[in-house]
């Protein structure tokens, strides 16, 4: 959709559209929309490519991109430096497929760049007709998008610093009516070429004061009079850009002026040593402000007073990020400017020191130990990259991390509701969502319950759907499902394995390879209680599920009355762990100290004597069953877990176990590739269900514990129903494991997560499904009752129409015979209502004509109908438009071999009537009386060719008779004639003339 705001990411070579207010990958520029199998794509180059040979399998792969200030024109330059320009206006002629669901179609391939190694940046001019590349090598090109061809080249001088000349980075002065270009290098070297110049090969100032490469050059203030530059060097350095006036006759770009040339004024002609006087830019430091971080993010905020209430219209604010991993805003106020050069037409300017006024906060800022930002855009007024009820929408600011993850702040943050959150003068950017770029391998998942919260007021407040994601990392994500925004849980120190969450939605229990469990704050984010004690990594978390024990709080609770935590190690033992009050851990998430509550095991035993893998509690947390990779599912007391009883009758290690929410039943599912169902009240498998390829991962429970829904290793997951003990449905979403699977609290949602880093949400779509079966099948039944309605009353052309609409090739077969019957009673072309029926035709109901007369054309009987509405097709509707057609090719090539055979057999029998035609020819001269009836029947007969006598022959239907027939006298007797008559054979004859001889006409 045209109308909805999207980023553009790079992505494995391929270039990634965002949708920006759902978060998520709506389309790929060469793969066109997401599918189940992203391998399975359009554009698969590598499949074809020798995997030895590492430049085919990336030649293709983008390098560089950028999008022209309309939105629409995009230029990306591929690997092998070869330059082409898209269109993502979203019309019919941007992107393939019959629904625009195919890869972008290319709109002009512009051609090779010209630079000798791959180009690593792309930036267009404010006025959207120029751009420039540059690539490792140095150079520069400047292009014209109109005509596509390059208008300038620039290379790098000569003697830099250690030879490091790529280009890092490239800027336009933001002004239609200047063409300044700025090129950063690696070396810190910045070089300004204004194109305007005739001179514009040679730089108008080159800057070297950084000693790193330069990532970041923008111009500020009024008239664009401050030019700031950033680096890996830690500085933010600003110019001022000033005009003087120079002897245009002697000095230009360094050098004399030899030749003479036309006074621009006057038109009068200057000789060597005149002096033609003009102006330059000259750029002077005025301030460099150290930020001791490398900066890889800067962007100007023009508008950001509005939202600082210390802020004036005049002041310089930019934005800066780097590797600390911390976004801020500098503020530097313009100082009056001084009277400058006396030759100067303009003073210069000047402005104050650069001074902090706003930070992103603690909890949101991504840190520098996770390596910090790699980026920093600024939306604009017109982009509305976020859902919001109110029409007013402040600017944002989205910082890229090492990660991949982009991260919105709120320019306006909190400022408009209050003094409180300014601090010393500095606001706090608050975090407004985060998009994650790559989750890595699935581990876990949760889906939180959705209880209302009541406010101040006693009303019921409702949250937002959210699921905890545990990857294969240190980190816990909390997404938002619908757009995908992302909280991350950072406390442990190795990866996350397991996690769980209380039946309240408000905590949230992670354990991992550090071994040790977290108790978290949902809502705050932040690490309530911590439990150590196990030796090994801990793989397996479970809270009691029982609501009301969360509110128990105090001494009560320290002794096992309230709610508790289990976890189960690789040093194979089970621990219980008592939770404190809903209370206190509410009020410690919301209080400043960081010191976390060291929680006290209750109950420990070694529980098994191979890794356990899952820990479950029963809805009534009374009992607590553990499943292993020794084969056995073990039930306990929760109140000291004591053994209860051993499950066994799996073949491989038990995967997960759950504990039905109605039944005394409890589900296990196995490497063995199997689902079983036990009993609790006599420890016996009940059911068991197989259908997997691989080992069973995942099982849970949902219809009020009638059906079970399992994941498994082979992508695939299965719904069972317990009573019939088959297999409902099979959904194919992932293309790895699937290690996590978890319902939603209403049943009608589940959500999973595999080793391919997807995470799928599915909906219960049955009783859709049902209801539009159902009025499908209403519908065609009212549909063939009015199609034989249309039928008996001989009205074809309706009954065309609607049997092709409910896709019945048979009627369709019969109603196009009966329409070119009546066009041939009717003395007109056979064709003539075929074609104003195919003229009307969209090409998907072409294509499935054609598909028809394909099927048709395979039997004799029915190739005359099929070849003349082929023959309708392809005379009313352009073949240009049939070739690019999808589908229209490969079904022509299947009717081809078919029509050949047709015509080869019409052929044989066209032949062949010729024979009738000499013999009814013959019949006619053997007796005078039938002359008259014959004279008759040749009049109104339609030979192809009439008799001829050619070269002493009789020639019929265009094939020459052998031999010269005598006339025949009727007053001879038989035997006379016998004598005369000779005989006459039409083509090949397999006998000799001698043998024909013998037989009788």
């Amino acid at each position: 959709d045209a109308q909805k705001p999207f980023l553009l990411a790079p992505c494995g070579g391929d270039l990634s559209l965002i949708d920006a207010t759902r978060g998520v990958r709506a389309r790929t520029l060469r793969t066109g929309c997401a599918t189940s199998h992203p391998s399975s794509s359009l554009y698969d180059e590598s499949a074809m490519a020798d995997d030895d040979d590492d430049g085919a399998l990336d030649r293709d792969a983008l390098t560089a991109y950028a999008l022209a200030p309309n939105d629409t024109d995009l230029i990306v330059c591929s690997r092998d430096t070869i330059l082409r320009q898209y269109d993502l206006s979203g019309s019919s002629s941007s992107y393939g497929g019959e629904l625009g669901e195919g890869p972008a179609k290319v709109r002009r391939t512009i051609g090779r760049s010209g630079h000798d190694l791959p180009v690593t940046n792309i930036e267009f001019h404010c006025s959207g007709i120029f751009f420039a590349t540059g690539s490792v090598d140095g150079s520069v090109k400047v292009w014209d998008l109109r005509g596509g061809y390059a208008t300038h080249s620039f290379r790098p001088r000569a003697g830099g610093r250690g030879g490091a000349s790529a280009v890092s980075r490239l800027a336009w002065q933001p002004d239609a009516t200047h063409l300044m270009l700025a090129i950063g290098r690696e070396d810190g070297s910045i070089c300004l070429h204004d194109l305007r110049s005739e001179m514009a090969d040679v730089p108008v100032v080159t800057l070297t004061d950084h000693v790193s490469a330069v990532t970041c050059m923008v111009w500020a203030g009024k008239d664009r009079g401050l030019f700031i530059t950033s680096g890996r060097d830690a500085i933010v350095n600003t110019w001022s850009v000033e005009e003087e006036i120079v002897d245009r006759g002697t000095v230009i770009g360094g050098r004399k002026k030899k030749k003479r040339r036309k006074d621009e004024e006057g038109g009068r002609r200057s000789v060597q040593g005149e002096v033609a006087p003009t102006t330059k830019a000259v750029y002077r430091r005025i301030c460099t402000l150290p930020v001791y971080e490398q900066i890889e993010g800067m962007v100007v905020l023009p508008h950001y007073y509005h939202y600082h209430p210390n802020l004036t219209g005049t002041d310089i604010v930019i934005a800066t990020a780097g590797s600390k991993g911390v976004v801020r805003v500098w503020r530097a106020s313009q100082i009056d400017a001084k009277q400058g050069y006396d030759d100067s037409p303009s003073s210069s300017a000047s402005v104050a020191d650069f001074e902090c006024v706003a930070e992103q906060d603690a909890h949101s800022a991504f840190g520098e130990k996770r390596g910090g930002y790699m980026g920093l855009l600024r939306t604009s007024h017109r982009n509305r990259l976020r859902v919001s009820a109110s029409s007013h929408c402040p600017e944002e600011l989205i910082a890229i991390d090492a990660e991949h993850n982009m991260t919105f702040l709120n320019l306006e943050g909190g400022m408009s509701k209050g003094d409180d959150v300014m601090v010393d003068g500095m606001a706090a950017l608050q975090m407004d969502r985060t998009i994650v770029g790559h989750n890595d391998e699935i581990l876990d998942l949760r889906v939180i319950p959705c209880i209302p919260l009541s406010d101040e007021s006693g009303s019921d407040v409702a949250r937002t759907e959210m699921i905890a994601v545990a990857t294969n990392s240190a980190q816990v994500r909390i997404f938002e499902l619908g757009t995908w925004s992302c909280n991350v849980l950072d406390g442990h120190t190795e990866t996350v394995l397991s996690i769980d969450v209380s039946p309240c939605g408000r905590y949230l229990a992670s354990c991992g390879k550090d071994k040790t469990m977290r108790l978290w704050h949902i809502e705050s984010g932040k690490c309530v209680a911590t439990a150590t004690g196990h030796t090994e990594a801990i793989g397996a978390c479970a809270l009691s599920r029982k609501l009301g024990r969360y509110d128990v709080g105090g001494k009560a609770a320290q002794n096992g009355g309230g709610a508790f935590a289990l976890t189960a190690s690789k040093d194979r033992t089970l621990k219980r762990w008592a939770l404190p009050g809903s209370s206190e851990l509410n009020a410690r998430a919301s209080s400043s100290d960081e010191d976390e509550f060291s929680l006290r095991v209750l109950n420990s035993v070694r529980a098994h004597e191979k890794d356990i893998n899952i820990v479950s509690v029963a809805p009534n947390d009374s009992l607590v069953a553990t499943g292993s990779q020794d084969k056995m599912v073990k039930l306990w007391n929760s109140s000291d877990l004591s053994l209860r009883g051993t499950l066994k009758g799996h073949k491989r290690g038990v995967w997960d176990c759950q504990f039905s929410p109605y039944d005394r039943v409890v589900a296990t599912c196995s490497g063995d590739r199997t689902v079983k169902l036990w009993s609790l009240s006599d420890l016996s498998c009940v059911r068991t269900f197989q259908g997997h390829a691989a080992s069973t991962l995942r099982v849970r429970f949902l219809s009020g514990g009638l059906q079970l829904m399992s994941s498994g290793a082979d992508g695939l997951v299965k719904l069972w129903t317990i009573r019939t003990n088959e297999c409902e449905a099979t959904m194919d979403g992932h293309n790895d494991k699937v290690w996590a699977l978890d319902l939603h609290q209403d049943g009608s949602t589940f959500v999973t997560g595999g080793a391919d880093s997807r995470i799928l949400v599915w909906n219960d779509t049955t009783k859709e499904v049902e209801d539009a079966k159902r009025e499908e099948a209403e519908r065609n039944i009212l549909m063939e009752q009015r199609l034989s309605n249309h039928l008996r009353f001989k009205e074809y052309e309706k009954a065309l129409e609607i049997a092709l609409e409910l896709d019945k090739p048979r009627q369709a077969l019969k109603v196009l015979s009966a329409i070119i019957e009546g066009d041939v009673q009717k003395g007109e072309s056979s064709m003539s209502t075929l074609r104003s029926h195919v003229k009307s035709w969209p090409v998907s109901r072409t294509a499935q004509v054609l598909r028809y007369c394909r099927d048709w054309n395979t039997r004799a009987r029915n190739s005359h109908v099929a070849m003349l509405t082929v023959k309708a097709i392809v005379s009313s509707i352009p073949a240009q438009q049939l070739a690019t057609a999808d589908g229209v090719p490969e079904l022509m090539a299947g009717i081809l071999p078919y029509a050949e055979r047709h015509f080869q057999r019409l052929d044989k029998l066209y032949t062949s009537s010729y024979l009738i035609d000499y013999t009814l020819l013959s019949m006619g001269n053997l007796d005078d009386n039938v002359a008259e009836d014959y004279s008759a029947w040749e009049a109104n007969s339609k030979l192809v060719l009439p008799p001829s006598q050619v070269e002493g022959k009789t020639q019929v239907g265009g094939s020459v008779l052998v031999g010269k027939p005598k006339a025949v006298n009727n007053n001879k007797d038989d035997e006379e004639r016998e004598d005369t008559d000779e005989v006459i054979t039409v083509g090949e004859s397999e006998s000799s003339s001698s043998e024909s001889d013998s037989g009788d006409e």
